[in-house]
């Protein structure tokens, strides 16, 4: 009775499939790729370049006067990270990259260790371009720098030689997040053999058709949902606020934990619907015209969006007090439903599972 249920589930998913045709998907494809990610990843390249330069002018005369333009720099280049942190395929997945430019969770205190014995050595070789893209991952990214920026700020202003390499390190990962940045941008616009061009056409070999491109799609919205709920949220919070983690939570040395929820959820509010041009949601509706899905995951999500602004604390804070815990386990709650619904309805709508994520392990 199983395996005749098994076929018979199996042969619904490949109808609800053969019955969605390439144009569809095509129409989808182009509109993501042009509209969502390559703008967000030009934009990641244009605040890294800022934050790159406003390294070289703060390390020229390091001081607490001159600190806050390299914060908001480096602010600035992480708004722009988290806006295409979703984007889990393409350039960025080639060497290492996604690591590089932001190692977290760090579960093992990785960056922590490998970031006391640099700075114990304070060996100016590994700094140059050609050596540092090779070092630790844990080193080479927002993370790292982060750490430098904000938790131990101080030790860059006593104009000694461990100031000076401090800040040497500053601008090395400046650059290196200059340089990736730029690379991945260059091989999503390269005219003659681009990611654009496979991300928006078939019959390449990296995908089979336009389905498994929107595939990756669809992937991209439900990860960043399953990194806000389990890693971005769950392991912060704890049953209550007495037992609460909140060194587990993410960049809360700069105070930006729930600063990148929400920005990951704007995310996700704009890669369904597209960018206000022909989105997931519209791409739903057209499938099932008689469908609530696609209306219903809009409603979700701003609710969600509602309950992640009326947090007044920082993350790291709100978990430890009692009133806010209850705030971020409602928001935990909610992303949960937005979870439900894309691997439930969603997929079902448009014909598909979640398929292959980098949170799933498989």
């Amino acid at each position: 009775m199983r395996i005749i249920l098994l076929i018979a589930f199996l042969a619904l998913i490949s109808s609800s499939v053969s019955a969605i045709e390439p144009a569809q998907y095509f129409r989808i494809n182009q509109v993501l790729a042009k509209k969502h990610i390559l703008p967000r990843y030009e934009n990641f390249s244009a605040q890294a370049i800022e934050l790159d330069l406003a390294a070289q002018q703060f390390c020229m005369a390091p001081s607490i006067a001159n600190l806050p333009l390299i914060k908001t720099a480096f602010h600035s280049a992480a708004d722009a990270w988290a806006g295409v942190q979703h984007i889990q395929f393409g350039p960025i997945e080639e060497k290492l990259r996604l690591n590089r430019v932001y190692y977290w969770p760090d579960k093992h205190n990785t960056g922590s260790r490998h970031l006391g014995r640099l700075l114990k050595s304070e060996d100016e070789t590994l700094l140059s371009e050609e050596q540092f893209s090779l070092i630790s991952v844990a080193l080479q990214g927002f993370p790292a720098l982060e750490r430098l920026l904000f938790s131990q700020s101080e030790k860059l202003f006593k104009q000694d030689k461990t100031s000076m390499f401090r800040c040497s390190l500053v601008q090395a990962i400046s650059l290196n997040l200059r340089k990736i940045s730029a690379a991945v941008l260059n091989e999503w616009n390269d005219p003659s053999n681009g990611f654009m061009q496979v991300a928006t056409s078939s019959g390449v070999p990296i995908y089979s058709g336009e389905n498994e491109i929107f595939q990756d799609h669809l992937a991209s919205l439900y990860g960043n949902l399953r990194a806000i709920h389990n890693l971005k949220i769950h392991r912060t919070l704890g049953e209550n606020s007495e037992n609460s983690r909140p060194r587990l939570a993410e960049a809360w040395r700069s105070e930006r934990s729930l600063r990148n929820i929400i920005l990951n959820l704007e995310a996700a509010q704009k890669l369904f619907e597209g960018e206000g041009a022909f989105g997931m949601d519209d791409f739903i509706e057209m499938l099932k015209p008689d469908s609530n899905t696609a209306k219903d995951f809009k409603t979700y999500l701003e609710y969600t969006l509602k309950t992640a602004r009326s947090i007044s604390l920082p993350l790291h804070k709100a978990v430890r007090d009692e009133q806010q815990h209850e705030q971020v386990e409602r928001l935990k709650a909610q992303v949960l439903a937005l979870l439900v619904l894309v691997r439930g309805r969603i997929s079902t709508a448009v014909g598909m599972g979640t398929g292959f994520n980098f949170l799933d392990g498989d």
